[in-house]
């Protein structure tokens, strides 16, 4: 339902769903996550941290973000590069906000996370010569997979869902969760590309790529940026 109302909000004010609109909200993805992060570390008091915790800093970032949106074609037609400009700034307003409370205490987390995505979603490139969209989107959830690796085996953080819980238990390793993904979300995308292959389609196919780069891209970031501050 929460799909379908935003993609006929943005019909309303015709705005399309396409890859460079996709590309222009990336970073508010960053946003959200790095605000959930300065949440975790208890960097804003009540009453306004209230905020900044699940369900209440999804309808805030929304609210914002849709703001800045308006605001961006307003000024500019064209007006992915504006708004996307401001997701960059707010989101290294976030990180500075981060690095200048908390200390740096394990930045190999970051290029390892990393490496470890890059290095699994490249022979699929090769081999499968997929879109750009189809790759962001395994990119997105192997970076997930990779930041739970490095945090459940190596720095003794806990998976929160359920499924995870389970496979890493009955496997000892969270690095059963990049098999995972991809066991799922390969099939996922060639359906996708299989059945909404039309024009009239474009929209739908749209706001479900960018679902689940969010999915994947969110605790990505939070993981990580979590890890890198040790928090």
């Amino acid at each position: 339902m929460c799909l379908f109302g935003l993609l006929r909000l943005l019909k309303y004010f015709e705005i399309r769903i396409d890859t460079r609109f996709i590309f222009s909200l990336i970073p508010y993805i960053f946003v959200g996550s790095t605000l959930r992060v300065i949440e975790d570390a208890n960097l804003i008091n009540p009453p306004l941290s209230y905020l900044l915790v699940t369900p209440l800093i999804y309808f805030l970032v929304f609210v914002v973000v849709l703001t800045i949106l308006l605001v961006s074609i307003r000024l500019r037609p064209q007006f992915h590069t504006l708004f996307g400009s401001f997701g960059i700034f707010w989101a290294f307003l976030n990180l500075l906000i981060l690095v200048i409370a908390e200390d740096v205490v394990n930045l190999w987390v970051l290029p390892a996370v990393i490496l470890i995505a890059l290095g699994t979603i490249t022979p699929f490139y090769l081999l499968l010569r997929t879109n750009r969209e189809n790759m962001i989107i395994l990119t997105s959830h192997l970076l997930d997979a990779a930041s739970t690796f490095i945090g459940v085996d190596y720095l003794s953080y806990h998976p929160k869902h359920v499924i995870e819980r389970l496979l890493i238990e009955h496997t000892g390793t969270a690095f059963s969760m990049i098999p995972l993904k991809l066991t799922i979300l390969i099939p996922l995308l060639y359906l996708l590309d299989r059945e909404l292959h039309d024009a009239a389609d474009a929209d739908i196919k749209g706001i479900l790529i960018l679902t689940l780069i969010v999915v994947g891209l969110a605790p990505a970031i939070r993981n990580t940026t979590r890890m890198v501050f040790g928090i």
